[in-house]
């Protein structure tokens, strides 16, 4: 685990070592650079493995240069394959690459941000689900690829790209390869970018989708032995071998499940988070009653009004793009205290939620897709047309009675309507449906029609990797942790999209997560109703004035139509339209800091 950065083409060496110290926070552990004409390259290293050997990176070796962020699973698998011995896995991965080429990272099980400089030829990998970030930039002079798009501002500006609002505001973030910055592009999870440095020519090819595997699986008990078999798997893979293992403990059952797994191997830190004061939101107690029942570690961390200020204001440093999610400000705090208590590997349960339909708005849209078939949907097209309200109720019925695509993912929050009520700009109804349009080609592409699978691939694509994993990553690299997910293996994913859509359908919500657990957790914690995060961000918001900054920004910029920004800000008031609110105020917190 570790920053990659670099420069191919045209440099100063004081600010190119600038803008990669930027990055030091990633990798606490070792630095290394090369320097050459037209070509400057450096990692930050964490060591996880191998945490008595210097580094290798950057390698340079037959004309090629090799750079790695992040963690190969099955590399010693894959050293059987190449006949090696007694490497490490980036070593494993560039040995991978000089005998498959390209092809190489179809055979790597992990999360990664790979760069790889071959005659002034910039080829750029990211893992099949946007664990590891890899922003890059070009003009005529040179190529810069960073881990994270600060060290890409400290050697030019950052032009504010306004259109990004668009995305962030329905998403939560910007959709790659987009970014806030109109000259500054995200690599797209599961990609290849191939930059030729001369020419500026870019091609950006997939060689990962989750969609690609065929339905083989109809038969219930042999479906969730082949999931329990991949994620006990996974969990086995991501166990690290030379340092304590530690693992996000909110009491609910994913977490609960990974933990629990993880302790068969080893005895586990186990870390939770509470609100002094706020019962309706603290989960401690069931986190307790696992922790207990697996034998960890446990350690309660509590998270207050103080806390809260004092992260906002520290990730609004480590971000440098805004994030809509009010999870990510806790979670800082959390990484913070574990970094504390000497764990430098965590466990998460992301991902099941999607794979396993356990959202409970899943249900109600596949309701709603029924009213497709209504007869006289035209008449109530009209109508809904004609008779505007901000509920999303009110957006849902719309969408299926003009046969629009109703799920939009997971993470949205403003609709196009809202947008352009609230907006000093022109937003077109459907705009959103744009940043969708390359996964809905992949999704008809692939022949599946299924609402099972359109839901958890574009929960995947959106939810987690533009907006949970990015958080994930941000918050826990800012204290040099590193963070593992089980149930983003892709081998357990393609597990899951070989089973028959219709089966996922009747076990949801998590029917087969929670048969998988029996052996493994108490019956109270696996029957548990679930309960979404929450905390009481608003009110803290409230209470201390921080809203005030969405007004400072109104008077300066004349974003938003003051009558919609005065509403919601009422609303909020009354505890409505929380999640708009926060979005609303990160944005306007990240512009009074960046622009």
């Amino acid at each position: 685990m570790c920053a990659i950065f670099g420069i191919v083409g045209k440099y100063d060496p004081n600010e190119a070592k600038q803008a990669f110290d930027t990055l030091a926070h990633r990798g606490i552990d070792e630095s290394r650079t090369i320097q050459k004409p037209r070509l400057f390259l450096g990692v930050h290293r964490l060591a996880i493995t191998d945490i008595h050997t210097p580094s290798l990176q950057p390698i340079e070796e037959d004309g090629i240069f090799f750079l790695m962020n992040g963690e190969i699973y099955n590399y010693q698998a894959v050293a059987q394959q190449l006949d090696m011995a007694g490497q490490n896995d980036t070593r494993v991965a560039f040995s991978a690459y000089k005998k498959w080429g390209d092809a190489f990272v179809e055979h790597l099980r992990g999360m990664f941000a790979i760069a790889i400089i071959e005659k002034e030829r910039v080829k750029l990998f990211r893992d099949p689900f946007g664990k590891k970030p890899l922003y890059y930039a070009q003009d005529n002079e040179r190529v810069i690829f960073a881990s994270e798009l600060k060290a890409i501002f400290s050697l030019k500006p950052l032009r504010f790209d306004r259109d990004a609002i668009l995305h962030y505001l329905s998403f939560q973030s910007p959709i790659a390869p987009h970014t806030f910055d109109k000259e500054s592009r995200q690599a797209e999870a599961g990609s290849r970018v191939c930059i030729e440095v001369k020419t500026a020519a870019l091609e950006t090819k997939r060689y990962f989708s989750p969609l690609a595997s065929p339905v083989v699986l109809d038969d219930e008990t042999a479906a969730i032995e082949a999931i329990r078999k991949k994620l006990l798997e996974s969990v086995a893979l991501r166990m690290p071998s030379e340092l304590a293992c530690g693992a996000l403990l909110s009491g609910g059952l994913d977490s609960s499940l990974i933990a629990a797994m993880a302790s068969s191997h080893q005895k586990v830190s186990t870390f939770s988070i509470g609100y002094e004061g706020y019962a309706q939101y603290d989960e401690r107690p069931y986190a307790a009653q696992v922790a207990a029942h697996i034998g960890s570690v446990h350690r309660e961390i509590s998270f207050g009004k103080e806390d809260f200020l004092q992260s906002i204001d520290e990730a609004i440093a480590i971000l440098d793009e805004p994030l809509a999610d009010p999870a990510m400000l806790p979670l800082y705090h959390l990484m913070k205290k574990i970094q504390t208590a000497g764990v430098k590997v965590v466990l998460t349960g992301d991902g099941s939620d999607e794979l396993f339909l356990g959202y409970k708005p899943y249900q109600e849209y596949l309701d709603l897709e029924q009213a497709k078939a209504l007869k006289y949907k035209n008449w109530l097209r009209n109508y809904f047309k004609s008779h505007y309200s901000d509920n999303k109720e009110w957006e849902w019925y719309k969408r299926i009675f003009e046969g629009s695509t109703l799920f939009r993912s997971s993470a949205e929050v403003f609709t196009d309507l809202q947008q352009n009520r609230l907006l000093r700009m022109n937003v077109r109804d459907n705009t959103s449906l744009k940043a969708l349009a390359p996964y809905q080609e992949e999704f008809e592409a692939s022949g599946r029609t299924s609402p099972a699978d359109w839901y958890s691939f574009l929960d995947l694509k959106i939810q987690l990797g533009e907006v949970y994993l990015r958080k994930l990553d941000r918050m826990s690299m800012a204290h040099s942790v590193e963070a593992r997910s089980p149930f983003l293996d892709q081998e357990l994913i393609k597990a899951v999209f070989a089973c028959d859509p219709q089966l996922r359908l009747r076990q949801m919500p998590k029917g087969w997560i929670k048969t998988i657990a029996k052996p493994y957790l108490p019956a109270s914690i696996i029957e548990r109703k679930k309960k979404g995060f929450s905390y009481p961000f608003m009110e803290w918001l409230q209470e201390t004035g921080e809203l005030q900054c969405i007004q400072r920004v109104q008077q300066k910029r004349k974003l938003f139509h003051e009558e919609k920004l005065q509403f919601l800000l009422k609303q909020g008031e009354q505890g409505m339209f929380k999640q708009h609110l926060f979005s609303l105020y990160m944005l306007c917190k990240w512009m009074e800091k960046n622009l």
